[in-house]
């Protein structure tokens, strides 16, 4: 790189370059955490949208022993320009919209105003970032780091570089996101929508599917993942999972078992496409789980939900607080 990068125990400031729902749960992370954050958002209203949701999520980071203070430090909290945000950093979350002209835009003005030795992470949820670090002066220090939502509270982060990062930039965000208290993951091959969110839509797609096809109400498409998948799924990962299906012959018992049988299921899954009457069957399907609450309080019981789960599962949260 063209200067060395910061020793990760010296950040004290993040700059977020957009204060929507992942640029907020960015803002909660490094608050509890101690660290100042620098903001920049042109919605006028990013300021007062920050502050309420520091403000609903304070309880579940202090629930979980991330957070000592009884209430967010908003005095660490500061919205100001894109210049003042960038120049200011010692390390840059972009959370723009999924579109690569606009996150190579606005990445274009954070490199001119932001430290030479600082990294430049994208939020993005699935564009490679290859194509997000075109054209950049600064590509060797622009890379994915992938939060997910609630990004205050899921512990798993996704770091992926593009063919233009250098490996120092890669694996500085690995340890400094191992440092924040996240579960950083290298991502070693660029595709779109990373890997996680692969996982995650291939399961979506053949939900959408048995629900468009009649195979079960949307009810108990939720609690065959509620009750079945998600609870097996916490405490040991897909492969895992089918290693066990084989009793004490692991996965070599299960493939000699099932191999026939899988090759069919895998060969029956539904292709679903978003078009108009798929859509609107998506939308009477979630009216028939949500039964009339709001988002805003299904919102706090995931949240709530979470904050148990996470407390349960060995790992899950660092518990150092610095706030």
């Amino acid at each position: 790189m063209a200067s060395q990068v910061i020793a990760p125990q010296t950040v004290r400031t993040a700059g977020l370059i957009g204060l929507g729902a992942v640029g907020c749960g960015w803002a909660a992370t490094y608050l509890a955490r101690g660290f100042t954050v620098r903001a920049y958002d042109p919605a006028p209203e990013a300021a007062a949208n920050a502050r309420l949701f520091l403000t609903k999520a304070w309880p579940a980071l202090r629930t979980l022993g991330v957070a000592s203070l009884e209430t967010p430090p908003f005095e660490r909290l500061i919205v100001a320009s894109l210049e003042e945000t960038a120049s200011q950093a010692d390390i840059i979350h972009e959370n723009a919209p999924e579109d690569a002209a606009l996150k190579r835009d606005l990445l274009a003005q954070v490199e001119r105003f932001c430290a030479d030795n600082i990294l430049i992470c994208s939020s993005s949820g699935g564009l490679p970032p290859s194509i997000i670090q075109t054209g950049l002066a600064t590509a060797h220090r622009v890379l994915v780091v992938h939060p997910f939502n609630p990004p205050h509270l899921i512990p798993l982060v996704e770091i992926i570089g593009g063919t233009q990062t250098s490996a120092e930039a890669v694996e500085w965000a690995l340890s400094f996101m191992a440092q924040l208290g996240k579960h950083p993951i290298r991502i070693d091959r660029e595709v779109t929508a990373y890997m996680a969110n692969r996982l995650q839509f291939a399961l979506l797609r053949e939900a959408i599917h048995c629900v468009v096809e009649g195979v079960a109400s949307p009810q108990a498409v939720e609690d065959a993942v509620r009750y079945g998948l998600g609870p097996r799924w916490a405490v040991m990962g897909a492969l895992t999972t089918l290693t066990l299906a084989g009793g004490t012959g692991g996965m070599a018992k299960t493939i000699s078992n099932f191999a026939p049988a899988m090759d069919s299921w895998f060969a029956a899954l539904g292709s679903p496409s978003l078009t108009p009457d798929i859509q609107a069957k998506l939308v009477a399907a979630s009216e028939q789980i949500t039964g009339g609450r709001s988002i805003e309080e299904m919102i706090a019981q995931r949240d709530q939900n979470l904050v148990t789960l996470l407390q349960a599962l060995p790992g899950a949260v660092s518990n150092r607080s610095d706030a």
